[in-house]
């Protein structure tokens, strides 16, 4: 109704233009003035408007200031009122979402920061100031290393691809540790999250402390009777069942040595970490070949065909022993668990990502992919029996992991029921050695 109201008035003041025209023309015989007066009148006056219009957009489009007149100029300025009134709502709604969003994300316990391409800090919450000693009002516009100044940190963030995860000390308080994990989102935007790990990391070590002592304290009593055992064994004059049960316990005395051995392993191993420059020359294809050499010489090592593929020329920097112990429980882990027969690959190379890999894979019965996340926890049993009956302790995998994320690198596992299975241990390029 309105708009039909606006164009009958736009119609009008069009009629009386018209009308003036034929009035002017022939009350003064000048049909030239007749239809420049009331023409100049009318774009004069619609330039008037459209200048009123424009006053009122450039000074706020206040309500109350807006241009009184009627036609297609009301009708314009009633759309530009529904407009304001659209894009206020709009506003408020946004306002309060982000009020929610930054209440929110505020209140969490984990810091928060927002990084642009630049590694510029664009907003934190509270948290960030007692983990990471950044204050939304003072740090933001700065760039988050000249902040962090953490070697580790730095180093992370110059190898930055699409995510990050970082264990370090609280820049603000040294006795917190903090996992730092960071993402990236939007268009060069990143998402810096940093949590308080300090109790996981007390538990950690008081268990590992734990495991530490009571092995400790398990050998001396362990070494006396495995000592008794034997020498009830060496006794001629002990009865036959007694002899055979003395065997027995001496075997499972030996295995409970050996598990206080890998227990005291892990005790060291664990949540530690090798300096890039540390470790000595290891010719990798040459202990390979020294611990193929020597299960070949024992009866399960007859059992089995071993093919070798090996970069002679690719060597590594790392602690020895721990290296050999990666290759040993890997290669006899691949003779223990196979049935005679099978055929077992060991190959040392360098792969498309410039890391040196270990592969020991074997043709066997393979492993159902429900055990394939939890083989490297300590203790953890496929076939409880079958390991109890080759006198394997549980805990020759976890060593291996380990050891290999101790030199910088990782374990993967790869297997299908009924398709054999293949172990990789892989090391970082700057551990390599040519």
């Amino acid at each position: 109704h309105a708009m039909s109201d606006a164009w009958s008035v736009e119609r009008s003041r069009l009629a009386l233009t018209l009308l003036a025209i034929p009035l002017i023309g022939f009350s003064t015989s000048s049909w030239a003035l007749a239809f420049a007066l009331p023409l100049s009148l009318y774009i004069a006056w619609t330039i008037r408007q459209i200048y009123k219009l424009e006053k009122w957009l450039r000074t706020g489009s206040f309500k109350g200031k807006a241009p009184d007149t009627g036609g297609v100029w009301a009708l314009i300025v009633q759309q530009i009122y529904r407009q304001q009134r659209k894009e206020k709502n709009r506003k408020k709604r946004l306002r309060d979402l982000l009020k929610r969003y930054n209440a929110t994300v505020s209140a969490l316990p984990d810091a928060t920061v927002i990084l642009n391409g630049n590694w510029d800090i664009e907003w934190t919450n509270r948290a960030a100031e007692e983990l990471l000693g950044i204050e939304r009002a003072r740090d933001t516009g700065l760039r988050i290393d000249n902040l962090i100044r953490d070697p580790d940190f730095i180093s992370a963030l110059k190898k930055f691809d699409k995510e990050m995860n970082l264990e370090l000390a609280s820049p603000v308080n040294a006795d917190l540790m903090i996992a730092l994990r960071m993402v990236s989102y939007g268009k060069g935007k990143k998402l810096l999250t940093a949590r308080d790990i300090s109790q996981r990391v007390e538990l950690q070590k008081t268990r590992k402390a734990f495991v530490a002592n009571a092995s400790h304290e398990l050998r001396t009593p362990l070494t006396v009777i495995s000592g008794y055992l034997e020498i009830m064994e060496m006794d001629p004059e002990l009865p036959s069942h007694l002899a055979e049960a003395a065997g027995r316990a001496n075997e499972q005395a030996g295995r409970m040595q050996h598990i206080i051995d890998d227990l005291l392993v892990l005790s060291r191993l664990e949540g530690t970490r090798l300096s890039r420059n540390s470790g000595e020359r290891l010719t990798i294809s040459a202990i390979l070949r020294q611990i193929i050499s020597d299960l070949q010489k024992t009866v399960s090592g007859k059992s089995h065909l071993f093919r070798l593929d090996l970069d002679e020329g690719l060597c590594l920097r790392g602690n020895e022993a721990e290296i050999q112990s990666v290759c040993m429980n890997l290669i006899s882990n691949a003779v223990k668990y196979t049935p005679d027969g099978t055929t077992v690959d060991v190959r040392w190379y360098r792969n498309s990502a410039g890391n040196a890999c270990l592969d020991v894979e074997d043709n066997g019965p393979g492993i159902a992919a429900e055990h394939l996340p939890h083989l490297s926890e300590r203790f953890y049993r496929v076939d409880a029996g079958r390991s109890r009956e080759i006198g394997g302790t549980g805990l020759g995998l976890s060593i291996v992991k380990h050891v290999v994320q101790r030199h910088g690198g990782f374990l993967h596992i790869d297997s299908e029921h009924g398709l054999g299975s293949t172990f990789r241990a892989c090391f970082p390029d700057y551990r390599l050695l040519s």
